[in-house]
């Protein structure tokens, strides 16, 4: 097994996804997703509790591939905090944090200067990897290319970039590879993404942060779809640093361990 057979960030019928848990479950299985996070988005404290009153009627034990009952919560706050209160995230077994249009709108003032939303954008994302404790995964980092801020990666330069990926390994935040990152920069053309992409990533991977991949699929037909995120990983030679929820590590330790006995 490796990380590409583990996708740590999928959605369902209980936010904005196509499907319920059960055809998820199918598709994980027939795709052979070694194990998954759903991670429905949460934008208010009853949100997330009624997500987990959802996720408390499931039969977990009995599913065909192990998963995990996560979370997406949303930067809320030019100043980085999380819509969703840090005692309620605390309640789910994993939580991603992306930016969105709610922090997106209160951005309106900067959006005719480019580099200056650049770098109110990376301070509000060093803000974000401090102030939330109960965040593991900052999902999709730097997914600014859309309407409404149309910010090109290339305003995001090495020096800026670096600052945030110290922000990240500082505070234990782990960066998201997400396999439909390019959807966030539809402005621009694929091998100019690519390339300004792998540059970012490059500094983070040179400050030490930690990776991990996911689909952010919104449909069964998503699940363990992750050939870009190899893609940049082995472009990259990523040196290793990749985060895999404990049960899952366990699970792979003992997947391997079996297999070597049996040879």
């Amino acid at each position: 097994m490796s990380i590409f057979d583990f996708d740590l960030h999928t959605h369902t019928q209980y936010s904005d996804g196509r499907n319920n848990v059960a055809e998820m479950l199918n598709a994980a299985e027939a795709n052979g997703v070694a194990g998954f996070v759903l991670a429905d988005h949460v934008f208010t404290n009853q949100q997330a509790e009624k997500l987990l009153e959802e996720y408390g009627s499931l039969e977990r034990d009995t599913a065909p591939v192990p998963y995990l009952f996560g979370c997406e919560t949303a930067v809320g706050t030019l100043d980085g905090k999380a819509c969703v209160s840090q005692e309620m995230l605390e309640k789910f077994e994993l939580v991603l944090m992306d930016c969105n249009n709610i922090l997106f709108s209160q951005l309106k003032d900067f959006s005719g200067n480019p580099e200056t939303l650049c770098d109110r954008l990376c301070d509000t994302l060093i803000a974000a990897a401090g102030n939330n404790p109960a965040v593991t995964i900052m999902a999709h980092p730097f997914n600014f290319g859309r309407n409404p801020l149309n910010l090109s990666l290339k305003y995001f330069t090495d020096e800026r970039v670096g600052k945030v990926a110290e922000a990240f390994r500082k505070n234990g935040k782990v960066f998201e590879i997400m396999n439909q990152m390019y959807y966030w920069h539809d402005g621009t053309a694929f091998a100019e993404f690519h390339r300004e992409y792998l540059r970012i990533v490059k500094v983070f991977d040179r400050a030490g942060v930690t990776f991990s991949v996911g689909s952010d699929a919104h449909s069964c037909c998503g699940i363990g779809n992750l050939p870009w995120c190899r893609r940049v990983v082995d472009e990259l030679k990523l040196s290793g640093r990749f985060f895999l929820p404990e049960v899952f590590r366990s699970q792979n330790k003992a997947v391997a361990e079996s297999t070597a006995a049996n040879k």
